[in-house]
């Protein structure tokens, strides 16, 4: 069970002590080791303050909000919606994309833009017409950013960045160690909750470390932070449970559960969080003391069941299944709701709006379904859908690729609204 350390000088001013010690055992080393030492002792580059200004955006971060609830309160399109692409590429978007006020943001990995081009793995930010503003070049292994007002937060497997979101020029830097940034950076309250070699808790304006857990856990792969807590997700057995929890002021853990390995956000609620293990189970588990509350076994059964991440809606915890239909259980019970949408097809993880919950599958199944599961229209688009969709404006965004073969893969960011 990790425990926490308070903010030290070697964050951004090692004592003289500290510095003195150092210095011999770099001049020791070498070059390699220099690099090492001040990444260990000056993480933090700062080159201004982040500007969280400003309005965030319709959904402005995975599952579209710190909670990762993927509820939010627009509407979603009609069935008369069109199909259209907004921005091309031959690497296919393979994240969920991330609406702000006046940009899209959206991931792409190893990205060869022309024949013999140098492979480009980042974020590449558009306008809503879809004319590009800027790219920022990352680790291929980097999360869904997160955008609060002005600043787009960026983790990779090197660190997180605070960038501008207008000019993409990076404010500040902070060099967490190596980790799993498979998913998104939370940013609550002023605060960036990151994985790493620890998990820490930034400053979002400064990039300064508020708190760090003084156990390495590499293996943290992603959280949700609610009202005073940060739901972690641990996708190592050997590590401990699969969720723990820890106070947001100063990272002090308040439980560890029992539940299995869990890969991707728990989707916190009011008294619960809800997540799906790597065996595919689907638990509910106390906020309060980390109780598991019921579980539901069989959620997902392949392979993909690490990549299942529940949303909630009205009283329900919904998931898109990878091997079968859209699904709604009880939040109280884990009891079956109701079930929706093609029972064939691989549904990536649902958008709740305010009008209905609206599915997207792989194999291009667009569709609405009202509270009650009745399902309201469907729809099928000519593209392989590759990234779970985001909502804004009434529209969904996504990612696609069309072409059968890899040779005629071309893929692309759509809109369907």
């Amino acid at each position: 069970m990790p425990s926490t350390s308070a903010p030290s000088p070697g964050d951004s001013s090692p004592t003289r002590r500290r510095f003195l010690a150092t210095t011999g055992t770099a001049l020791a080393v070498g070059t390699a080791g220099c690099t090492d030492l001040r990444e260990r002792y000056f993480p933090r580059t700062h080159r201004s303050d982040a500007d969280l200004s400003g309005p965030d955006g319709p959904w402005p971060t995975l599952g579209h909000d710190a909670r990762r609830t993927g509820s939010t309160p627009a509407t979603g399109p009609g069935r008369d919606a069109r199909l259209a692409r907004r921005h091309g590429s031959n690497h296919h978007p393979n994240r969920q994309a991330v609406v702000g006020a006046d940009v899209l943001l959206f991931t792409v990995r190893r990205w060869v833009e022309r024949e013999g081009g140098e492979p480009f793995s980042g974020v590449v930010a558009v306008d809503r017409e879809g004319s590009e503003r800027w790219r920022l070049r990352t680790r291929p292994d980097m999360g869904v950013p997160t955008v609060i007002g002005r600043t787009v937060f960026v983790e990779d497997t090197d660190g997180t960045r605070a960038v501008d979101a207008e000019t993409g020029d990076v404010r500040w830097r902070y060099r967490s160690g190596y980790g799993f940034p498979h998913v998104s950076p939370a940013v609550r309250d002023g605060r960036v909750y990151v994985g790493g070699r620890r998990f820490l808790a930034l400053d979002a304006v400064t990039g300064e470390r508020l708190w760090r857990t003084a156990e390495e856990m590499p293996a943290v792969q992603t959280c949700a932070a609610g009202d005073g807590v940060v739901v972690v997700s641990n996708g190592y057995n050997e590590n401990g449970g699969g969720l723990f929890c820890l106070d947001a002021a100063d990272g002090s853990v308040r439980w560890e559960s029992s539940v299995r390995t869990v890969h991707q956000p728990a989707a916190v609620g009011d008294d619960a969080c809800y997540a799906v293990d790597d065996e595919g189970s689907l638990h509910a588990v106390s906020l309060a003391d980390g109780a598991v509350l019921w579980s539901r076994r069989g959620v997902s059964t392949n392979h993909a069941s690490q990549y299942e991440q529940p949303v909630l809606a009205d009283g329900r915890v919904v998931v898109g299944r990878w091997d079968g239909p859209l699904t709604a259980y009880d939040s109280a019970t884990g009891e079956t709701a109701w079930t929706a949408g093609p029972a064939d097809e691989r549904h990536h993880v649902p958008v709740v709006a305010d009008d209905g919950i609206y599915a997207v599958t792989r194999e291009g199944t667009v569709s609405e379904t009202g509270f009650d599961g009745a399902e309201r229209w469907r729809r099928t688009v000519d593209v392989t859908v590759t990234a779970p969709p985001s909502l804004a404006d009434g529209t969904l965004y996504l990612g696609g690729r069309t072409g059968g073969d890899v040779d005629e893969w071309a893929g692309g960011f759509y809109r369907f609204g």
